[in-house]
């Protein structure tokens, strides 16, 4: 399965990014903040595949958040996909940390 949603506003991201599957994710967001989640945790480390389709994918996960007003975390980041989002800016469009409550 690539997207889960074991509890919550918690998304867990799987496999390859395709456009598919981003859009899909994208809905996920914006279904969760239609069911009252204002805070959505994503956990990425079961994400693979081609570094700019990951970085793209989790730029539009973001942008989709913002639109909606959500607030979005990461968890599960390696170092390389944290060197990734510090070089392209999206670290700065992310909470580090899975919001409380």
């Amino acid at each position: 399965m690539d997207l889960e949603q074991p509890s919550g506003g918690i998304m867990v991201l799987t496999g390859e990014p395709d456009a598919g599957r981003t859009a899909a994710w994208c809905a996920r967001v914006s279904a969760l903040h239609a069911d009252g989640h204002h805070a959505i945790v994503c956990d990425v480390h079961g994400l693979s595949g081609c570094a700019s389709a990951v970085v793209q994918a989790l730029a539009r996960i973001a942008l989709t958040a913002r639109r909606s007003g959500c607030r979005c975390a990461l968890v599960g980041v390696d170092d390389r996909l944290l060197i990734l989002l510090e070089l392209t800016g999206l670290n700065e469009l992310f909470d580090t940390a899975a919001p409380e409550g």
